[in-house]
């Protein structure tokens, strides 16, 4: 019998991820991603070099699928927190033990490592968009650069394709699953930091938070000293990124609102104009699987704010899922993708309210008033719980307060489109 064939749309760190779990089961895996070849233009994706933290959860997944050096040589462990006050106090705090770390790495770095640990039998197509799909008949049509369009055959179909997911799309127009995007209030933009050698408030090898009334920033440190930080504004307001709209007025808000930073701050290369302001939504879908050929994974199945930085480990933690449960029933893909449903939504609904429950000590309204001896919501979800769903439980617990209510809250701070 020939191999079952997987597509998977979109080549970026779960794209390229979920191509080696299924070449490991046996699939003859090609993969199409809209944007061109990075590798070969020399280009950055999206212009978006805001690091990722990946976590004990994240390394797992990619635990076998890709140099364990190399990546070490890609990435910045980070064993600490480091919250900068707006009196001009800094608070430092580890995880609770030596070993725990988290490890910030360029989104870049990491997508171009996976990409070349997939080895011959992955083919990658760039410069290709999906289209649109035929669920009945197992046919996704994709337009290349010159709009010229083709048809691929699939047994099993990997939407691996973000947040805006073309197949996630046609799949909710056909009512085949059900999608929620909510808009958080807040947009983000990256800011980069080059503190002097020895700058003893700019820890290189911790999380850098700066909470303020309404918006914050965070860092995390590059190999090269730097803090790539991200920073979040409210959408509307007194305060917005339509009055940081030149050089001069971003350096006077940082002088402002972020003294200690200020005197590191440097343009990126593009400059500031063309620095990407983008808005911080919410997507939930379920189903995330049609039947027994389709399955959404990564932000094309949940979009969760990045207040907590579990995306993409999340969508890692959904690969190795798949692959487990492909091996699990290697003659089934049916049964595969069923129990894949029922294991990973509810831990995409658990991560997603986690992350909007870290929202109030970013944008320094303070955590949620905890029982003495507990973990904060950092630790709890990267290094002491086995799931989301427990971590959700544990932080709810200990708050005295219902998970019912965490998503409330979170409720009231989103608008649904």
């Amino acid at each position: 019998m020939s191999a079952p064939r997987a597509v998977v749309v979109g080549a970026g760190p779960v794209g390229c991820l979920a191509a080696q779990v299924l070449t490991r089961r046996g699939y003859t895996v090609q993969v199409y991603e809209k944007r061109p070849h990075y590798v070969e233009q020399g280009l950055r994706y999206d212009g978006r070099t805001i690091n990722l933290s990946l976590s004990p959860r994240g390394v797992e997944a990619l635990d076998g699928h890709c140099d364990r050096a190399a990546l070490d040589d890609l990435v910045v462990p980070i064993g600490s927190r480091v919250r900068h006050e707006p009196d001009g106090r800094i608070a430092a705090a580890g995880y609770g033990r030596a070993d725990w770390q988290n490890l910030s790495i360029d989104r870049n770095d990491l997508n171009l490592l996976l990409m070349r640990s997939a080895g011959p039998d992955v083919r990658f197509t760039f410069d290709t968009e999906c289209t649109g799909v035929d669920f009945a008949a197992r046919r996704v049509t994709f337009a290349d650069g010159q709009g010229q369009e083709s048809e691929v055959a699939y047994d099993l179909l990997v939407a691996a394709d973000g947040t805006h997911s073309v197949v996630r799309g046609r799949l909710a127009e056909q009512g085949l699953t059900q999608c929620r995007q909510r808009q958080t209030g807040v947009e983000y933009r990256e800011v980069t930091l080059r503190p002097a050698p020895g700058n003893e408030r700019m820890t290189p090898t911790a999380i850098h938070v700066w909470p303020r009334n309404g918006f914050f920033m965070v860092g995390l440190p590059n190999r090269d000293g730097s803090l790539r930080c991200t920073l979040v504004l409210p959408r509307e307001g007194d305060l917005t990124f339509t009055d940081l709209a030149t050089e001069e007025e971003l350096r006077a808000f940082l002088r402002h609102n972020f003294p200690d930073a200020a005197d590191s701050y440097r343009p990126v290369d593009r400059g500031p104009s063309r620095a990407p302001v983008s808005p911080i939504s919410v997507v939930t879908c379920a189903p995330v699987v049609h039947g027994d050929s389709v399955v959404l994974l990564g932000d094309a199945a949940h979009t969760v704010a990045p207040f907590l930085g579990q995306g993409v480990n999340l969508g890692l933690e959904d690969c190795a899922a798949l692959g487990r449960l492909l091996e699990k029933w290697p003659d089934e893909q049916g049964t595969a993708l069923a129990e894949f449903q029922r294991e990973r939504v509810p831990e995409h609904e658990a991560a997603a309210a986690l992350s909007l429950a870290n929202y109030d000590e970013l944008n320094g309204s303070g955590p949620r008033p905890a029982a003495s001896g507990t973990a904060p919501l950092p630790t709890l979800v990267n290094f002491v719980s086995s799931s989301y769903r427990e971590a959700l439980d544990i932080y709810s617990r200990d708050r005295r307060t219902p998970a019912a209510a965490d998503g409330a809250a979170a409720d009231r701070r989103v608008t649904t489109t």
